[in-house]
């Protein structure tokens, strides 16, 4: 899916199919497989000299639906992977563990 979004410095093309998937939901196997109807996606667009975009791909495999694209932050995105158990890649220090040492608390002495 494609979505084209205005920007001061120009049009830029947000595209499924060539920007960097960082996750994707679970797909259905097969065509009887009811498990997995609707799904959300998250994927960066990588801008030389300029901050990446983040954006929300919510996909459905019910006809009559619409699936869209949303642009979310940064911090919206760090969200939704952790509520997935995962973290971006490049900011490992985002980690629980990182910030509730930040907070004085040894997850050694404490767990």
């Amino acid at each position: 899916m494609q979505r084209v979004v205005e920007f001061e410095d120009g049009d830029i093309v947000l595209d499924t199919d060539n920007d960097t998937r960082i996750f994707l939901a679970p797909r259905p196997v097969s065509e009887n497989d009811r498990r997995y109807e609707r799904g959300r996606d998250l994927f960066i667009k990588n801008r030389e000299d300029k901050p990446d975009i983040y954006y929300m791909y919510r996909w459905t495999e019910i006809p009559d639906e619409e699936e869209r694209i949303t642009i979310v932050t940064r911090n919206i995105a760090e969200r939704f992977l952790e509520e997935h158990g995962l973290i971006l890649a490049d900011n490992p220090e985002n980690r629980a563990g990182s910030i509730l040492g930040a907070y004085g608390y040894g997850v050694l002495e404490e767990f």
